[in-house]
């Protein structure tokens, strides 16, 4: 498909701060901006997130975040977010989330000056399980996905997680891949002043996990595997990583694993990536969104990534030297990969020392710098000879391109302005 030329404004919108989608949107718009493509951005925005837009050529413009406790509240939000919608005379108009979708679909209007509605759905597993019996909230969000004009999932599992919500949606929706995070690199801070900011123990072995919008049953699940794992290295630190963090509530949770004294509680302060850069492993229990796209910031960073067996990491990561997928379901198999990956990240560091480890005692060598930097970069088993001949390993996420996602969402945004 060609390149196009002329300029048309992308209004992308979400009702809630989630730096996964600033992200998301940053990497994308960077392509289209250099496409002829006006791209604006309408949301809640986090500092980091308002400064990477910003940079990729996006016009940005603060909407702040309302947390409606009625259906009253919510389509009176609703209804103001859509009037700043209209004032910006969108093109097209890309919804993330649904109550960004509802904001889109009131705004577009009707006739000659319809505006299409393309909509990213997210935190698919949380609302089937929220509302188990699909009552008044499923058929809300049906609704609103029949009135889109186009619907985008990053991966098949995301697919099969709408087809629990809307068959019919599912089968019409379109795969837009991932694309990997966008920006300058990560700031020049060394690992142990990045952990010292963050509150993380600065010579620990890491394991984290993100915990914004985490539904309660991968939360536990990750918590179990941690529990199983502490009783055979108990010098390992576990990281719970997310904004308004409920303190009380993850206390509590962790003491009746035993894991209080081996947990921290990282606010990353809106800076994700530099959080997520301060472990040594990351582990993504979320089956979707937004797993895929916090294991590219987390191999990004050099980070090794643990992954659930039915989820779209595994789909979209098969194979990388840098994720270890859970042999099946449950805290068992997880804390078993977790273990696993670390085994793999003490192979994969370059030795300080000219001394043979003992047999066996590759986690001890993890947990204590004598043998091991933990500044240094991992490398896979297979990449070791090449890196001292100076030849370099190839991306691991040079697949996830962000001109494939823009070539994929041009597509869609054309076939959408044909129609209209």
């Amino acid at each position: 498909m060609p390149e196009p030329s002329d300029a048309h404004e992308i209004v992308h919108v979400f009702g809630a701060l989630s730096p996964q989608i600033e992200e998301e949107i940053a990497s994308v718009s960077s392509v289209l901006q250099s496409w002829g493509y006006d791209v604006r951005v309408i949301g809640p925005l986090s500092r980091t997130g308002r400064s990477l837009l910003r940079a990729a050529g996006v016009i940005t413009q603060e909407y702040s975040e309302q947390a409606p406790r009625s259906a009253g509240a919510r389509w009176s939000e609703a209804r103001a977010l859509a009037g700043v919608i209209r004032e910006a005379h969108p093109a097209l108009i890309h919804a993330h989330g649904f109550r960004a979708a509802f904001a889109g679909v009131l705004a577009r209007g009707g006739g000659a000056r319809r505006v299409p509605v393309v909509v990213s759905p997210h935190l698919l597993p949380q609302i089937v399980q929220e509302d188990a019996r699909l009552g008044l909230r499923a058929r809300a969000y049906r609704w609103l996905l029949a009135k889109a004009d186009a619907v985008v999932v990053p991966t098949e599992a995301q697919r099969d997680d709408l087809a629990e919500l809307s068959p019919t949606d599912a089968d019409r929706a379109e795969v837009v891949p991932y694309a990997r995070p966008a920006g300058p690199p990560l700031d020049s801070l060394d690992l142990g002043r990045r952990r010292m900011l963050l509150g993380i123990t600065q010579s620990a072995v890491v394991v984290g996990c993100v915990i914004d919008g985490l539904a309660q049953e991968a939360l536990e699940e990750f918590l179990d595997a941690a529990a199983s794992v502490c009783m055979e290295y108990p010098s390992l630190e576990f990281a719970l990583i997310g904004r308004d963090v409920d303190h009380e509530r993850f206390h509590d949770l962790a003491h009746r694993r035993g894991l209080l004294g081996a947990t921290v509680f990282v606010d990353p302060h809106e800076r994700f990536r530099r959080a997520i850069s301060a472990l040594n492993v990351l582990v993504t229990p979320q089956r979707g969104w937004p797993s895929g796209m916090l294991a590219l910031q987390a191999i990004a960073a050099n980070v090794g990534v643990v992954a659930v067996e039915d989820g779209e990491v595994a789909e979209i990561l098969i194979g990388s030297p840098h994720v270890t997928v859970a042999p099946a379901s449950g805290p068992d198999a997880l804390g078993e990969a977790i273990i696993r990956r670390l085994h793999a990240a003490a192979q994969q560091m370059t030795p300080e020392l000219d001394v043979a480890p003992e047999a066996g005692g590759e986690i001890s060598m993890l947990v204590s710098k004598d043998f091991f930097d933990l500044e240094d970069r991992w490398e896979a088993p297979a990449d070791r000879d090449a890196s001292r001949t100076d030849e370099r390993p190839a991306d691991p996420i040079a697949q996830f391109n962000p001109t494939h996602a823009a070539r994929a969402l041009v597509g869609i945004y054309h076939r959408l302005f044909d129609e209209d």
